[in-house]
């Protein structure tokens, strides 16, 4: 790899600050800086059988990694955190397998300034590569700058034969061989070759949400996918390249169309880029919360701007992907201080694109306004972003995508709600089954885990699915399929109850039954059509509502987690919930349709729910989507794309779905098909 740099102890980088005279316990000794989505990672290797052979007997080595920044910066947040996360993975580690429960995974989720921390590299069975004497460490330092592009935090690595070794002692080791460091930056690990180089290339675009960024918060999707698409045989290997526009960090205010022309723009220098050495022929899109809205618009400008870009001889749309992303707009789920707040732009164009009022757009490049289009017949009646997004010309495109799938919490998410991220209509009595279900299993399942056991939130995920995947919306769950998921596995989890918020609190002092039917009425609106002509049942509970308050200190204040959460997956509760392809056909009808203009003055959110179901509609009226539901801990906005490797692992039940079902051996073979 030309941009890869190895580092050793007597090596140096025109980029590096790396000791050309090495004292001794003094390995390797770099000084660098981070901003905005950058990190940097290593991957240490000792070859001990070298350091034997020049007398050198060690079975570990430490690692010292110092924030440099000055300790004043602590508690500045709004233009940092001036702080990284970091963590150690030994080379037999994986996050869905049995781990050493004597060894600790270590991680550090806040290195603060002028704070240092000291890893351990223990050569043992966990570090040694396959039958070789040799013992490999991957290091990762992730900047945690989330809003400005302007800070870059110094930090120094450092790596001994002692925990503290003496800076002032001048003996030098004359050579140190069998140790190599190789070193990635954000440049050269977001920009990595196809693994065949004949081959055509799947390109997959991964796109942040607010506040967040590529090079760091999509990382652990990243690795997933090179990690799975890596073992997959050559004849149907996907050939998959990952990239992501960069261009849009510290703009998450600027509003959904200036970032998805941006992302629209990017994949286009990419694609020519690519095919000046290889050929892309399909694509799929992944995108996080904001992601989600940002790619549908990349994919209107294309559509509008580049028409042959999907044409006969173009790119094949492969995957349409987000996870917790905002499709109908946030205002009704959010309280009205919140609305408010944005509607006055606290977040900029983009607060009032999710609130779906009108937004000064600056540009209608790549919308379809510009063109004599059905469109722009109606452009009186359709203003609003969100809801030009999934009409022509770009709803053709939508179309002809594999597989469209969203992922949704159904709880502890108030920053994109349920109801949004599942485009508004869901089967409620799959899912009020799947809860029984679960709850059923839970009771009977037996409590002393085997830590040797296979039965995982991986086993819980593949039997709810296949109990919730079908073809016919109408299907019943027999007794044999509640049976035979029993059998299945042993270890589920229960979905908890949220605490009450302020608003919450207020409704408790109301009549019950009141809330209730009033909520009920909103599940009856957005059931899907079933063979059950009774509707929903009134006995139904629907999930609790989750507090936009909650969920945004849940970002600061939840708890990493333990470490046998860490190293033994069949511990873990995590799951999905609710996995079913949903079809045009169970769509009910449209209830805000020619409604009397009595109840659009008494009812004040009557425009905003007509608009809503509006959008809603324009996405799955002639085309098909997968919904999967998880249930994970707090944060569960940021867990359920693993924003951190081990600080947000809760989510990885959902990464790990995303990665099997749509980048797996099956769907290779899919795709290899299309050829």
């Amino acid at each position: 790899m030309s941009d890869k740099k190895r580092l050793t102890n007597n090596s140096s980088s025109d980029t590096s600050n790396v000791s050309h005279v090495i004292p001794d316990y003094l390995l390797a000794h770099e000084v660098g800086s981070l901003g905005i989505g950058d990190l940097v990672r290593y991957k240490i290797t000792i070859d001990k059988d070298k350091l034997i052979e020049q007398g050198i007997f060690i079975d570990e080595l430490f690692v010292k990694i110092k924030n440099r920044e000055s300790p004043l910066l602590k508690p500045v947040y709004l233009t940092g955190p001036y702080a990284f996360y970091l963590d150690i993975r030994p080379h037999n580690y994986h996050e869905n397998e049995v781990y050493d429960e004597k060894e600790d995974i270590q991680f550090c989720s806040d290195l603060k300034p002028d704070d240092s921390f000291i890893g351990y590299l223990v050569m043992n069975k966990n570090s040694k590569v396959d039958d070789t004497n040799c013992y490999s460490w991957t290091l990762d330092i992730i900047s945690q700058v989330a809003v400005t592009a302007i800070p870059k935090l110094e930090f120094s690595m450092s790596l001994s034969t002692v925990r503290k070794f003496p800076m002032r002692d001048k003996r030098k080791l004359k050579h140190l061989d069998g140790l190599d460091i190789d070193k990635w930056n954000t440049n050269s690990l977001w920009n990595l070759p196809p693994k065949y180089p004949k081959k055509p290339v799947h390109l997959v675009i991964v796109t942040h949400g607010i506040f967040s960024n590529i090079g760091c918060d999509m990382l652990y999707i990243k690795d997933c996918i090179e990690q799975t698409t890596d073992g997959i045989p050559e004849e149907i290997n996907p050939n998959v390249v990952v990239r992501g526009c960069m261009d849009n960090m510290g703009k998450s205010a600027y509003g959904v169309h200036y970032l998805g022309v941006n992302v629209a723009k990017y994949i286009l220098k990419t694609v020519d880029e690519l095919n000046q050495e290889y050929k892309v022929d399909k694509i799929s899109f992944i995108g996080h919360s904001l992601g989600g809205p940002t790619q549908s618009m990349a994919i209107h400008y294309l559509s509008v701007m580049e028409p042959d870009f999907f044409g006969p001889n173009g790119i094949k749309p492969v995957n349409f992907i987000t996870l917790a992303s905002p499709y109908i707009g946030v205002t009704v789920d959010f309280p009205k201080y919140v609305t408010l707040a944005l509607d006055l732009g606290a977040l900029g164009i983009t607060g009032r694109d999710l609130t779906l009022k009108h937004t000064p757009l600056t540009s209608k490049e790549g919308l379809a306004f510009n063109n004599h289009t059905t469109l722009a017949k109606n452009r009186s009646r359709l203003k609003l972003l969100l809801e030009v997004i999934p009409q022509e010309p770009a709803k053709p495109i939508f179309e002809r995508f594999v597989h469209r799938t969203l992922y949704a919490n159904v709880l502890h998410d108030g920053i994109v709600p349920l109801r949004t991220a599942a485009l508004l209509y869901l089967d409620w009595h799959s899912l009020a089954k799947v809860r029984k279900l679960r709850r059923r299993l839970e009771k009977s399942s037996n409590p002393n885990i085997n830590p040797s056991s296979q039965a995982s939130t991986n086993s819980v995920t593949a039997a709810v699915g296949s109990l919730e995947i079908s073809s016919d919306p109408s299907s019943e769950d027999s007794e044999e399929d509640l049976n035979a998921l029993s059998r299945q596995t042993s270890v589920t989890g229960e979905i908890p109850v949220e605490k009450q918020d302020k608003k919450a609190a207020l409704q408790w002092m109301m009549p019950q039954a009141l809330i209730h039917n009033s909520r009920l009425k909103q599940y009856k609106r957005t059931q899907t059509i079933g063979d059950e002509a009774g509707g929903i049942e009134e006995k139904f509970s629907p999930p609790p509502e989750a507090s936009t308050t909650l969920s945004a200190l849940s970002v600061l204040t939840a708890p990493d987690p333990t470490q046998e959460y860490i190293k033994n997956p069949a511990v873990r509760t995590d799951a999905i919930v609710h996995d079913k392809i949903y079809h045009p056909k169970e769509l009910p009808p449209p209830h805000y349709t020619d409604r009397p203009i009595l109840k659009k003055v008494m009812y004040p959110n009557e425009r905003i729910n007509r608009v809503q179901e509006r959008i809603a509609r324009a996405w799955q009226e002639s085309m098909s989507w997968r919904k999967v539901l998880v249930d994970i801990k707090p944060d569960s906005h940021n867990n359920i794309v693993v924003r951190r490797r081990f600080v947000n692992l809760f989510g990885a039940v959902a990464i790990t779905h995303l990665v099997n079902e749509h980048f797996g051996e099956e769907a290779c073979k899919k795709y290899a098909a299309m050829d």
